[in-house]
């Protein structure tokens, strides 16, 4: 082998050596994390809906940009499992904290239920869990169409006849990235250690891939 036939030889297993690591890359970074729950391939967006938050002001989609959002919905006379997720969400929080995690979130619990959860009942209620826990509702089709972006299913009793009555709803929690956009659900039940190690490694992919 001439020292040109050995140069050019060289030259080309070097490409192939950086092409198969960047096939390799890739593919680790494309993979589809596995968490109690799911990621969503591509981020969807929130419809242009009006909320109002637990001091009766507007809160609309862009509100959630710029940090992380944990979103849960649910309703304040649920008798189980909205106040046992809403504690288990204020132990992610805390147990980020204690990890001393920097990236900035927020946890938001969504109302489903306008009808009793006024602001005034949803600001007394999210302080009770957490004083830094912001409450949420807002009309039946904007809660409706949130919902549906956020893979979240609810039924209000359309005629319950009496003010004593159940709302039947998913138990998901919904992250969304800084850019106010559906990324991921986590699937109940919630294991608050599990929940926030999950987190962590989607933050860490989604600042990778930025």
């Amino acid at each position: 082998m001439t020292p040109r036939t050995a140069t050019v030889a060289a030259a080309a297993a070097a490409f192939a050596l950086g092409i198969g690591t960047w096939l390799f890359l890739d593919a680790r970074q494309s993979a589809p994390l596995e968490i109690g729950g799911y990621v969503l391939a591509t981020p969807r967006d929130l419809p242009a809906v009006e909320l109002v938050d637990e001091h009766g002001a507007p809160f609309r989609p862009h509100d959630f940009v710029g940090h992380w959002s944990f979103l849960y919905f649910g309703y304040t006379y649920c008798p189980d499992v909205c106040p046992l997720t809403l504690v288990e969400l204020n132990k992610v929080k805390l147990e980020l904290a204690a990890d001393r995690f920097s990236e900035p979130s927020a946890y938001y619990f969504v109302s489903v239920d306008p009808k009793r959860d006024t602001p005034e009942r949803l600001g007394e209620y999210v302080a009770y869990f957490d004083p830094e826990l912001r409450g949420l509702t807002g009309s039946a089709d904007a809660l409706a169409a949130l919902a549906q972006a956020a893979d979240t299913v609810f039924d209000v009793p359309d005629d319950p006849g009496t003010d004593n009555y159940l709302v039947s709803h998913s138990s998901n929690v919904v992250l969304l990235d800084p850019n106010g956009r559906v990324h991921a659900v986590f699937a109940a039940p919630h294991d608050p250690s599990k929940l926030a190690h999950d987190f962590t490694r989607i933050t860490a992919r989604y600042n990778s891939l930025r």
